[in-house]
């Protein structure tokens, strides 16, 4: 075990000389001959160890007693140690996780904490090669794509963290036969026999089942999953070429893709940006993206609903806004909330921000406008004051200009392709009872300037953020 493990750590640059490494230790067989193994090693690669251990509390006296065999290696070994209690149970009480994810995202929080007080740059995890096994098993009668079955990466960037797993080409055979070699004698959690798990009855029971028909069975699945990882990569790069054209606009915790780009490009090239954006934002809370969300994104994009928000696992949301489509970790604030403000008289000259943006107005000469929706002139002495900049109101109407009649100001936002929850932060200008200009998007046949024009009324709206509706 010891030197395949070192043929992994040196093939693969796991842990350069010098590296400051916190090892996370169960106490069970794995992450015991892992952090002995590591002690071994340490002095000839200048190696600084520490240890985490999170203690879960679920099984009581026993949690307790694994937390303090740990905390006993490591004080014989010299290897400090932090042990971290979380709540599961008080965490599982508040409702919406089952509880292996609930201790999955606890544990990986204490990690991170451990770490950082360590102030160590990499965190060794004790998966081998009977999980990565077990692991695209898993997620092949769950359904997965391709990239699912590159399973457990050996390393990956995460939370800022170098996350490595030495252990990960080693079988548990020859975890076993290493602790019993060097007397380790490792804890037992009973619960990895529980078959209420998943996990154990593919450990348990589909394992054996599948060795009848190939002894060799597990080989199979290990080479495919290094095929599959190695493919992956090529197709990540790919991907994330790709998302340099789709990506439209980035915010903290929120990405918003152009749909018409997205969607003309190759479905296989569609699944790869969306898992690519997914995992990004998924990263924290360390939970799976499967291809049931990457599938859940791509129907949004392509359906025939401009306006929807669709909840995803791993806390995630995907929210559509005509052509664009918006993932984020956490839903939006809903319209009445965040886009409620009172009417205002605008001032001449004068700024005025609203939820969605802000109106300038300044009297200038006619020949520095420049027409846009964003931009509207008017003869100030044909309006009837005064301006007021106002939230829509139901049966609003405007005549806009070379329409020749009035229309609903909804149609004339919905044809703009403007979203729901934009319309209700975006002001309408109204002189008198007229509707004269929706900012951003179009003015009405009102106050037309003519050779008599002596006050030349600009206005001009600045979107705050990016413009909606592109493409």
């Amino acid at each position: 075990m010891l030197e395949q493990m070192r043929q992994t750590i040196e093939q693969q640059r796991l842990l350069p000389k010098g590296s400051l490494v916190t090892v996370g230790v169960s106490g069970g067989p794995d992450s015991i001959a892992l952090l002995h193994a590591l002690n071994r090693l340490r002095s000839e690669y200048h190696w600084q160890l520490s240890a985490v251990h999170v203690n879960h509390g679920l099984r009581g006296e026993e949690s307790d007693a694994d937390a303090r065999y740990v905390s006993e290696r490591c004080e014989a070994w010299g290897i400090p140690c932090r042990v971290e209690r979380v709540d599961v149970k008080g965490e599982l009480a508040k409702g919406g996780a089952n509880r292996q994810a609930v201790a999955r995202k606890l544990r990986y929080e204490a990690f991170r904490r451990a770490v950082a007080s360590f102030g160590a740059d990499r965190l060794a995890l004790a998966h081998q090669a009977d999980d990565q096994v077990e692991t695209v098993l898993m997620r092949l009668l769950r359904g997965t794509g391709p990239s699912g079955l590159t399973g457990i990466p050996l390393a990956r960037e995460w939370e800022g963290i170098h996350l490595v797993r030495p252990l990960l080409e080693v079988r548990r055979s020859e975890v076993e036969a290493y602790c019993a070699e060097h007397g380790l004698r490792p804890r037992q959690d009973p619960s990895n026999r529980d078959p209420r798990y998943m996990r154990n009855r593919i450990r348990l029971e589909l394992v054996p089942q599948l060795e009848t028909y190939n002894p060799r069975f597990q080989k199979a699945i290990l080479q495919l999953s290094r095929i599959a990882a190695e493919e992956e990569r090529y197709w990540e790069e790919l991907a994330k070429q790709e998302s340099d054209k789709v990506v439209e606009a980035r915010e903290e915790g929120k990405v918003a893709l152009h749909i018409p780009s997205l969607l003309e490009a190759d479905v296989a090239l569609q699944r790869r940006v969306i898992k690519l954006i997914l995992n990004c934002l998924a990263q924290r809370n360390e939970q799976e993206v499967t291809l049931d969300s990457v599938e859940k994104v791509r129907k949004l994009a392509g359906g025939s609903n401009p306006s929807a928000l669709v909840p995803l696992p791993g806390e995630l949301w995907a929210e559509r806004e005509y052509s664009r489509l918006w993932i984020m970790t956490s839903p939006p604030t809903v319209p009445s909330e965040e886009t409620a403000f009172n009417p205002v008289v605008l001032s001449v000259p004068g700024e005025h921000s609203f939820p969605e943006g802000t109106i300038q107005s300044w009297i200038g000469d006619r020949a520095a406008f420049q027409p846009s929706p964003s931009r509207a002139l008017f003869d100030l002495d044909r309006l009837q004051p005064p301006l007021i900049a106002r939230p829509r109101a139901p049966g609003d109407r405007i005549r806009p200009l070379g329409l020749g009649g009035s229309k609903k100001v909804k149609d004339v936002l919905i044809d703009a392709k403007i979203s729901r929850r934009r319309r209700e932060g975006l002001p309408l200008v109204v002189a008198g009872e007229e509707v004269i200009w929706i900012p951003g998007v179009t003015r009405s046949d009102q106050a037309m300037v003519t050779g008599q024009t002596r006050r030349y009324l600009h206005l001009e709206w600045l979107w705050d953020g990016n413009v909606p509706g592109c493409g």
